[in-house]
């Protein structure tokens, strides 16, 4: 009986480490020097800065998509995480922000996918209680976005992971 109770507590205590231990990784990954391009933006954000473009945040994330640099499964996480407190704020920018992390998913898993495994992929890689994402476990509007908020575009969702596909085919044939 003691030893079930212990591997309770365990658990737990391992769950609430892991997720600390993912929150310091979003923390540092955004606040890192060298490619913080959206930490500013991200503060202007949860602010409600109402000075702050569509076209700044467009460019901050491009700036830091474009400095990505780790294998296909990593880098769709850490497009997913990144993006997701982006779209939450600005919902009218989701269609042009999951671009990269619908391609980043094609180039991880191939393009004979639909919603239903890009959905799968958030819930595995991302959201799990047991998973470390690479690029940690947003804020919970982050969060928010990724469970309750991007569900409920799926068909958006699938006709921007079409015409991804669709690009991706065109340059691969150009190659």
């Amino acid at each position: 009986m003691l030893k079930a109770i212990k591997d309770i507590f365990f658990k737990d205590n391992h769950a609430d480490k892991l997720l600390d231990k993912n929150r310091l990784r979003f923390d540092s990954i955004i606040g890192d020097k060298r490619f913080n391009f959206l930490e500013t933006i991200y503060k202007r954000l949860f602010e409600k800065d109402t000075g702050l473009t569509d076209a700044e945040i467009l460019d901050a994330y491009y700036k830091f998509s474009d400095n990505i640099r780790t294998n296909t499964f990593a880098a769709a996480e850490l497009e997913w995480v990144t993006i997701s407190v982006l779209c939450h704020f600005r919902p009218n920018l989701t269609e042009t922000l999951i671009r990269r992390g619908l391609l980043s998913i094609v180039y991880s898993l191939g393009d004979d996918i639909d919603w239903f495994t890009v959905g799968q992929f958030i819930d595995r890689r991302i959201l799990a209680d047991n998973v470390e994402p690479y690029g940690g476990l947003p804020p919970n509007a982050g969060q928010e976005w990724l469970k309750e908020l991007l569900p409920a575009q799926k068909e958006t969702v699938q006709n921007v992971l079409v015409d991804v596909i669709e690009e991706n085919r065109k340059e691969l044939e150009n190659i």
